[in-house]
């Protein structure tokens, strides 16, 4: 079953000309851990914010878990299913202790608090901050902060979350850290996970990627697939993860070639090694 069926989607900000998205069709699994890239302005938070239920469309259809977005009913049912992590944990965080803006969310839904608090429990341990837990949200760091909206989301365990640009204002251990509590909470617990980028790296990670240019969809498949045409990437002004130009320069006017399966440093290692050991018995 898909988590978002989106079918010839179109939106418009009011008082501009141009449909900041232009017939985007995609499909993405539950259970799925997708990336979206494009350069800025490419409509990347728009379509997220469309997904989320905070904006709605100007026409198409957007289907999340099986339930039409245009249908009004629907809309508080969607934004219970797909949790949104922001790129600025300062305009997302509303609490002034931890375990309050953890329990933000739950409290609104009138849950008793004893389920509250093991819910909080869980949700800090996921992203290792439990013993933040009675600190003041003012005195932590970005990356701190960010891990704290990020439980808050979990708290409320939505079937999807979605990553809004969310560690593009952290350093890189910070980064790192997020997208690993993301990839164990898809792993474990069986969450979508939509992951909105400028990263070519955090998007490698991801098993389908799709590319935003001007609104539209200009090219899906698996990082791979995407990430091998330098040439396009580069036309739609992105870049490809460095792994992919290691191998591309080692490939370089060479009479054997390094054949990646992933985009990460164990698989690139494993092909390299590969590659050298296949020379080798040739030479012999």
């Amino acid at each position: 079953m898909n988590m978002f069926e989106i079918d010839e989607l179109v939106f418009s900000y009011p008082q501009k000309q141009e449909a900041a998205i232009k017939g985007i069709n995609m499909r993405i699994p539950k259970g799925s851990f997708c990336a979206v890239v494009g350069r800025n302005g490419s409509g990347k938070s728009t379509l997220a914010q469309l997904l989320n239920g905070i904006l709605s469309p100007s026409a198409g259809k957007i289907r999340v878990a099986g339930l039409d977005s245009s249908i009004a009913e629907n809309g508080q049912k969607i934004r219970r299913l797909v949790g949104m992590v922001f790129q600025n944990p300062d305009n997302q965080l509303i609490a002034s202790v931890v375990e309050e803006e953890v329990a933000f969310g739950l409290e609104n839904l009138c849950i008793p608090p004893h389920v509250i608090d093991e819910k909080v429990n869980q949700a800090l341990e996921i992203v290792g901050m439990s013993a933040y837990r009675f600190h003041s949200t003012s005195m932590l760091s970005g990356g701190q902060k960010q891990r704290i909206a990020l439980a808050g989301v979990i708290a409320m365990q939505p079937e999807c979350i979605i990553l809004d640009e969310a560690t593009s204002m952290l350093d890189q251990k910070s980064r790192t850290e997020i997208i690993e509590v993301i990839e164990s909470l898809q792993a474990k617990e069986g969450c979508t996970v939509l992951m909105i980028t400028n990263n070519m790296e955090e998007a490698a990670r991801a098993e389908r990627v799709f590319v935003l240019n001007n609104g539209a969809l200009a090219l899906e498949g698996t990082p791979l697939e995407v990430f091998e045409d330098f040439a396009l990437l580069n036309s739609l002004g992105l870049d490809s993860p460095i792994l992919m130009k290691i191998v591309d320069a080692i490939n370089h006017g060479r009479d054997h070639s390094v054949q990646l399966t992933a985009i990460n440093v164990e698989a690139c290692a494993e092909a390299i090694s590969s590659a050298l050991k296949n020379l080798h018995q040739r030479k012999l």
